[in-house]
C-alpha cells in the first residue's frame, strides 16, 4: 500500500507498538510522540471536514480563529527533545522557521479574505492545513524521528 496517508502510516505503526504489553522505556518517547501526531492529524482532518461552506463570514471567522490558534500552538509547542549537536540544532531551527513562514503567509492571505464562491473558504483552509502539516511533521522529525511501518 504505497499510497497510505501519514495518519494511516502512524496508525499502522501504532498497532505494532500497542500490544497491550508495557512499552520498553527506550520506546516510551516514540510511543507518546506517535499518539500525539495521530491526534494532531485527526484534529486537522476534523477542521477540514467541518470548514464552513457558504457566505456566512462569522462562521468562517470563528472556524479560522480555531484553526489559526491550533496551528499557532503546534508551531510553538513541544520544542524539546534530546539535546542536539550543532548540525541537528540547525535543522530544528530551519524547520521551525519554515513553519513560521507558512503561518505568516496564510495569515497574510486570510487577513483580507473575501470569498468569491461558497466553497472557497473550505478549499483555502484545506490547502493551508495541507501545506502546514508536512512542515510540522518535518519539525517533529527534527526532534523525534518516527520510522513508520508500511503495510505489507
Amino acid at each position: 500500500m504505497a499510497n497510505m496517508t501519514m495518519l494511516e502510516k502512524y496508525q499502522h505503526t501504532f498497532v505494532g507498538l500497542a500490544s497491550g504489553q508495557p512499552v520498553p522505556l527506550e520506546q516510551a518517547w516514540i510511543y507518546q510522540e506517535l499518539l500525539y501526531r495521530m491526534e494532531v492529524l485527526q484534529t486537522c482532518q476534523m477542521f477540514c471536514a467541518n470548514a464552513p461552506v457558504g457566505s456566512d463570514m462569522q462562521s468562517m471567522l470563528t472556524h479560522y480563529q480555531m484553526v489559526d490558534g491550533y496551528l499557532e500552538n503546534l508551531k510553538n509547542e513541544r520544542r524539546f527533545g534530546i539535546p542536539a549537536p550543532d548540525d541537528e540544532q540547525k535543522q530544528r531551527d530551519t524547520a521551525h522557521q519554515n513553519l513560521c513562514r507558512i503561518v505568516a503567509d496564510y495569515r497574510k492571505r486570510f487577513g483580507s479574505f473575501s470569498p468569491v464562491n461558497p466553497e472557497q473558504y473550505k478549499n483555502e483552509i484545506g490547502k493551508t492545513i495541507t501545506t502546514f502539516l508536512p512542515a510540522w511533521i518535518q519539525t517533529r522529525n527534527a526532534y523525534t524521528k518516527i520510522n513508520t511501518k508500511e503495510a505489507q
